[in-house]
């Protein structure tokens, strides 16, 4: 019995490196707290993992995962996934959304990249797309990072409605307008991380009675390990 127990641990444990081979990058689990332009909505605070790094082929970037189907070193094209969390709403029954898409990116000079995804919702949420254009990058000051990014996101009527149109309200597309910076710190083995990425809507959002202003806040936290 005791052998067949040692087996089992011994299985087991070369089961779980077998899994830990295809991790690299950044892996953890942190706080985020989420404070939405809903009218009369408590911020959310919530505890998940957070991922910016890749298991395989597959890439992770926190609530987004994509699968490159061509590169060149230049340019590249991958199928893309995501989760929308931060338009849901509790109060006023406003679900995550599951899209399905594709993008194309472009690797700049200065370290700067590029790129355009086109995104449609998969899951029968709010049965909309957006276009969302991207700039960002990497800088490294010792071993201390920060990712700067910028994006612009193009809303289709069908999303912009089903998040923020009422009875009496129904908005057209709207543009939205994304900032995020994430820093990275060492600390022993492990990396502290904390992150803040902020929402601009245009006027067919903000116009909406259930919208109290123009702007949703994602900031987060936790601790996580570089593989």
């Amino acid at each position: 019995m005791k052998t067949l127990l040692i087996f089992i641990l011994l299985s087991l444990n070369v089961f779980a490196l077998d899994l830990l081979k295809p991790i690299s990058g950044f892996w953890g689990v942190g706080m985020g707290y989420l404070d939405t332009n809903y009218k009369d909505e408590d911020p959310k605070v919530s505890l998940a993992p957070y991922i910016f790094g890749t298991y395989g082929d597959v890439n992770f970037e926190g609530n987004r995962a994509t699968y490159t189907l061509w590169g060149n070193g230049k340019v590249y094209t991958s199928i893309v996934g995501q989760v929308r969390t931060h338009q849901s709403s509790e109060k006023y029954n406003k679900a995550n959304a599951f899209e399905l898409g594709a993008d194309v990116g472009f690797i700049l000079p200065k370290g700067f990249i590029t790129r355009l995804a086109f995104l449609h919702d998969s899951s029968g949420t709010h049965n909309g797309y957006e276009l969302d254009y991207q700039i960002f990058r990497h800088d490294r000051l010792e071993s201390f990072s920060l990712l700067s990014s910028l994006a612009l996101q193009y809303q289709s009527k069908e999303l912009t409605n089903y998040y923020y149109g009422t009875a009496t309200y129904t908005p057209d597309t709207s543009v939205v307008t994304e900032l995020e910076f994430i820093a990275t710190i060492p600390i022993d083995k492990f990396d502290f991380f904390i992150g803040i990425r902020s929402y601009f809507y245009s006027q067919s959002i903000n116009s909406s009675p259930i919208a109290s202003s123009n702007n949703t806040t994602f900031v987060f936290s936790g601790l996580g390990y570089s593989f």
